[in-house]
């Protein structure tokens, strides 16, 4: 049974990196659970029905939609009076009655420019909107690859295990001919027990990032999913940063967002100096009086702007703007820091990854036919197995790292772009 998991082992690497489903080998293969499988579209459709933190920002948005169904509507509504009044005379009383309708005009466009400032918040919750489902869609698939590295490298840990146990088995054999001595199987022994341990640990891990995937996409906590696919990595080098720097100044939602609040702190100050001329009142009216002619006039009103000028709205708008010019450029400055540093993260990750899974893991792999031919031959101990199957294990564990690292940088550089996870590709025709 050693020699023919060795020799299984030694065939297994690392399966290419793509959308097809599977784990970290075949011959690792980790048992299903009683859990709901799911692919990572599965995990995306999930969680924009049930992610929280996406309805609370659809519904932010409809409330700004309110406020522009506010501002297209007039503000003013006219007004209607009754008058009715006793007169007292020498001859008498008589009763005087009268009908009063006004209405208050804006002569200064202050309706269209209060409609530009909710269009243009409506067009920043829009962008906002667009960003955080970017958000969601990276942060689930970064969950997703989380649970992918749990479940593969309890997997390269079970296989270990599984190893440690047959040399521990082989070694006693061969103590009980004679073969090998009490020191080595004693080794094999703590081999086999440190495995055993990091099995453990990393069924505790797969657990909790199964838990966190849930979480992410608003599934039952109780019955985490189990992720059906493998670590994935792009086929291609990234775009020249010059284009992805380009790319994220005009896709990323929260930069246009802000841009838009730019454009309604602007509309602001022109209606603040369009608030400090005053309103037209213009009025008809019909009075009669008892025993006397009915009466029928016209009235025009407007206010005297003697105390309060809006000065003070003016000043605070034209605050307002320049603060959010400042803020703005601060953030197109932070951006282009994302995108410069996930984009060298991203170049290192994939080379590391490549190198370990082409080079490393080969290498390793052909030992282990060397030393399956040499350990039955009594050649070597059961102390250099020992080494070569922890060093085995351990590039395996480092290349699932590096493809999991990987993968994580593409997230971080597509977030810092503002595009969809796997939407960009290495040449100028694949950016759709």
């Amino acid at each position: 049974m050693f020699l023919d998991l060795t020799h299984r082992l030694g065939r297994c690497s690392i399966p290419r990196l793509g959308a097809a489903v599977g784990g970290l080998c075949l011959a690792l293969s980790v048992p299903a659970e009683e859990a709901p499988r799911w692919t990572l579209s599965d995990a995306l459709r999930s969680a924009f029905d049930h992610s929280p933190k996406l309805h609370a920002r659809r519904v932010a948005r409809q409330e700004i939609a309110g406020r522009l169904q506010t501002a297209e509507t007039y503000p003013h509504n006219p007004e209607l009076e009754l008058e009715i009044g006793d007169r007292s005379g020498p001859d008498g009383s008589t009763n005087d009655r009268g009908l009063r309708l006004s209405q208050e005009i804006e002569l200064a466009g202050q309706r269209r420019q209060r409609i530009q400032v909710a269009r243009e918040e409506l067009a920043s919750a829009d962008e906002i909107l667009r960003r955080d489902r970017q958000r969601l869609v990276l942060a689930v698939e970064a969950a997703f690859a989380e649970a992918v590295r749990a479940r593969e490298l309890l997997a390269v840990a079970e296989a270990d295990a599984a190893l440690a146990r047959e040399i521990l088995d082989f070694s006693r054999r061969r103590l009980e001919r004679g073969a090998a001595t009490q020191i080595e199987v004693n080794l094999a022994l703590a081999s086999a027990g440190r495995a055993e341990r990091s099995v453990q640990q990393a069924r505790a891990a797969y657990a909790s990032a199964r838990g966190h995937l849930a979480e992410v996409v608003g599934g039952d906590p109780a019955s985490p999913p189990e992720p059906v696919g493998e670590l994935a990595l792009p086929a291609v080098e990234p775009l020249p940063l010059e284009r992805l720097l380009a790319l994220a100044a005009e896709s990323r939602g929260d930069l246009r967002a802000a841009e838009r609040r730019e454009l309604a702190a602007e509309a602001s100050i022109r209606l603040a100096l369009a608030e400090r001329r005053p309103n037209l009142v213009v009025g008809a009216f019909v009075q009669r009086e008892e025993s006397s002619d009915d009466i029928v006039g016209a009235t025009v009103g407007i206010s005297l702007p003697l105390f309060d000028r809006n000065r003070g709205r003016i000043a605070e708008s034209r605050a307002t703007r320049e603060r959010l010019g400042y803020e703005t450029e601060a953030q197109r400055l932070s951006i282009e820091r994302e995108v410069a540093a996930a984009w060298h993260r991203l170049r290192a990750a994939r080379a590391s990854a490549e190198f370990l899974r082409d080079q490393v893991s080969r290498t390793l792999d052909d030992s282990v036919e060397l030393l399956q031919r040499s350990f039955v031959a009594g050649r070597i101990g059961a102390t250099e197995v020992v080494i070569l199957r922890r060093e085995l294990f351990a590039s395996r564990r480092e290349t699932v790292e590096a493809l999991a690292e990987a993968w994580l940088a593409r997230i971080e550089l597509d977030l810092a772009i503002g595009r969809p996870a796997g939407s960009w590709q290495g040449d100028e025709e694949g950016r759709s």
